[in-house]
């Protein structure tokens, strides 16, 4: 199969998209495909001194990261290594526009696109993450106020512990319907194995609900943002909480071979698959236990078609490992935390 498009759009060119009457990318076959959860979202961020975004805004097209056209589409490859190949730095330019407004791109990245994007796949829940820096404006607070009453989205909050007060600023965001700690050493300025993380940790363990690390980096990742994501740097924090479900994003990007270590050796770790390549995706399902197996997305870094198509690449042929994967983990990992029905309790509901 030709892993090769011209851009995001000539994804139709696979049997699984379409362009609908509006100009969308959308399903070609929605019940074909089946309902997707994806364990690996955002919104836009306000980072450092820049306004707040309004999330609930509805712009006429989501502006993702990699862009919908004009940029080659390798599916051979990890998402972010194909679009700096073809965008070098575009990603770090949208991070420095982001400190100091809240136009562009950024402020596209609102609830209503997401929902709207999240129809033309056939995703029922996305799991929707923030990341806070240690000083300006905290995005946790603003995510669940903006997601408040959206049941097709769940929160899960950043808390740097850099940042004076986290233990009860964790406390306030529990109470007001967290559902999930997400780690990104970036924004932490630490690796995952620095004591602050895991006294954050510790206390965060209470809650017993899971965590999501951003993990590892692709080659073309500053130096230093390297060595704060190192793979070896998040086996203390999941051998030290056993109780605690660790899901490794990206599954370990480059490094994928250390994240089924993990996998393998540690009962209470999963993998969020978004970007690998097909190639990767077949060596993880090959290793892994497929209930730990976990799809995401990140948009809006990434419009939701690319690392689905990967997926749908790497599992033609066998519909019930896509519907595992797509689906079925990640909703047996919703319902273990009480955050999604199971199908006998919607349908009694009704």
């Amino acid at each position: 199969m030709d892993l090769q498009f011209q851009d995001c759009h000539d994804l139709d060119r696979l049997p699984w998209f379409e362009h609908n009457s509006e100009g969308r990318l959308v399903l070609r076959d929605p019940a074909a495909i089946g309902p997707v959860i994806d364990f690996h979202a955002h919104l836009g961020f306000a980072i450092f001194f820049s306004p707040p975004l309004d999330l609930n805004r509805r712009a006429p097209e989501t502006l993702t990261n990699f862009p919908m056209r004009g940029v080659p589409v390798d599916l051979s490859v990890e998402s972010g290594l194909n679009l700096e190949t073809h965008r070098p730095g575009r990603v770090v330019q949208q991070y420095m526009r982001s400190m100091v407004t809240n136009r562009g791109d950024h402020a596209t990245h609102t609830v209503p696109n997401l929902l709207s994007d999240m129809a033309d796949m056939n995703i029922e829940r996305a799991i929707v993450m923030a990341i806070d820096f240690p000083f300006g404006t905290q995005n946790s607070g603003a995510y669940l106020r903006a997601m408040q009453g959206q049941g097709a989205l769940t929160p899960y909050i950043a808390i740097n512990p850099l940042k004076p007060g986290w233990e009860a600023r964790m406390d306030r965001l529990v109470d007001a319907g967290a559902r999930g700690l997400k780690i990104h050493p970036y924004s932490e300025f630490m690796t995952s194995d620095h004591p602050l993380i895991i006294r954050m940790l510790r206390r965060w363990a209470r809650t017993g609900l899971p965590v999501q690390f951003h993990t590892a980096f692709n080659a073309l990742a500053p130096g230093f943002l390297q060595m704060l994501a190192r793979m070896e740097t998040y086996d203390k924090a999941i051998r030290s909480f056993p109780d605690t479900v660790f899901i490794l994003g990206h599954a370990g990007m480059d490094f994928y071979d250390k994240a089924i270590e993990y996998a393998n050796e540690y009962p209470n770790v999963y993998l969020e698959i978004d970007g690998q390549p097909p190639d990767n995706l077949r060596r993880i399902i090959d290793s892994v236990d497929h209930s730990r197996i976990l799809f995401g997305s990140d948009w809006p870094f990434f419009p939701v078609a690319l690392p689905l198509a990967k997926v749908l690449v790497a599992t033609r042929g066998d519909r019930a490992l896509r519907r595992r994967i797509l689906y079925d983990n990640g909703a047996a990992l919703l319902q273990r935390f009480g955050d999604m029905p199971s199908r006998q309790q919607a349908a009694s509901a009704q």
